[in-house]
């Protein structure tokens, strides 16, 4: 090839280039600007930022169903860090027994642009989500924090607004290593699971729900406050959550919600009743 023709092929290349990059770009502002109107819907009586997450990880899960799992990756890198900036989000703080891994966590659904630190105290990564706007935190699974459990902590009432609104990895029914919490509420979406908590001093959790037509399945427990998921979705002014707690089931409310067809519990040997 002479150096005239190869010139003018890299010259058209660059053009090629160029044009792809603009229509990405443009893409990506209309993604943006479609986001936004979705999750001001979604948000409605809720938390925006809370319910940013939760609508992020619930289209990550439908969407590793049929479409190539690094290639979405790749595409959330991008699109839910802008998405979480635009609904507010400032900084995140990280903790937890295994601290190096869950920090790597939390990159993998936060990014590099937004500021990130650690924290011992998991009170106070609690505490710092209650009180300051924009805040998130990533603490270990609750399956998996052993002695250094956080969950029983969202049982005081100056806790009652957090809930955890997403868990990583959470597609493809892979079991979860990290759970990120947020300021709610959050609207419960059609197909979601929804994570409870309550006092069950007589181990009647489960024949409680049975009777409701329900079934649950335990997460974690610490004496009689226990912290379980139900399989479909249940508001929290649901009349199934007054008649259980008029059954025994003190202090009964929702923490929490995932994507339906996550299997929070599958790394448990908790058992279930149908």
């Amino acid at each position: 090839m002479s150096d005239e023709k190869k010139s003018v092929s890299l010259d058209m290349l660059k053009t090629r280039l160029k044009t792809a990059e603009t229509d990405l770009v443009t893409a990506m502002r209309m993604r943006a600007r479609a986001s936004h109107h979705y999750r001001s819907t979604l948000s409605i009586n809720a938390n925006a930022l809370a319910m940013t997450i939760v609508a992020g990880l619930e289209r990550l899960n439908q969407q590793a169903q049929s479409t190539d799992v690094s290639e979405l990756l790749l595409r959330w890198a991008t699109e839910f860090q802008v998405d979480a900036v635009d609904a507010g989000l400032q900084r995140v703080l990280v903790g937890g027994a295994e601290p190096l891994r869950i920090w790597d966590h939390a990159r993998h659904i936060f990014g590099h642009q937004i500021p990130m630190s650690f924290e011992s105290d998991q009170r106070e990564i609690i505490s710092h989500c209650a009180d300051a706007e924009g805040t998130v935190g990533v603490l270990g699974w609750m399956a998996q924090s052993g002695s250094g459990q956080w969950w029983p902590i969202l049982n005081e009432s100056r806790f009652h607004d957090i809930r955890i609104v997403g868990a990583w990895p959470g597609f493809l029914d892979e079991a979860p290593y990290a759970a990120i919490l947020a300021r709610g509420p959050v609207n419960e979406s059609a197909g979601s699971r929804t994570l409870l908590i309550a006092h069950d001093d007589h181990h009647r959790l489960q024949k409680i729900f049975a009777e409701q037509e329900l079934r649950v399945k335990e997460l974690a427990r610490a004496r009689s406050l226990v912290l379980f998921e139900t399989l479909v979705t249940l508001p929290e002014d649901d009349p199934r959550l007054r008649d259980a707690r008029k059954a025994g089931l003190d202090g009964l409310r929702v923490v929490g919600s995932l994507p339906g067809t996550f299997a929070a519990a599958s790394n448990t040997s908790q058992s279930s009743v149908n």
